[in-house]
């Protein structure tokens, strides 16, 4: 998965904020005028929205979405 979206709509922790910061750096994926963040319980309440879901690729926390399994 090579867009930060993609990997957003795949990871556990994504979470996306209207809430964007004043001065967005380069470090920041706004989609749909949406802050995309990872909020992994053990980073974010160090990081907050400064964990940006480009910083999941290779993130040892990653967790995958369970998708419901066709019958």
């Amino acid at each position: 998965m090579d867009a930060p979206e993609d990997r957003h709509r795949v990871c556990w922790y994504s979470r996306r904020t209207p809430d964007i910061p004043r001065n967005p750096g380069g470090f920041h994926t706004i989609e749909d005028g949406h802050l995309l963040f990872c909020a992994h319980p053990m980073w974010f309440p160090v990081v907050g929205y400064e964990f940006d879901v480009r910083n999941c690729a290779s993130c040892e926390y990653f967790k995958p979405i369970r998708r419901a399994q066709a019958s």
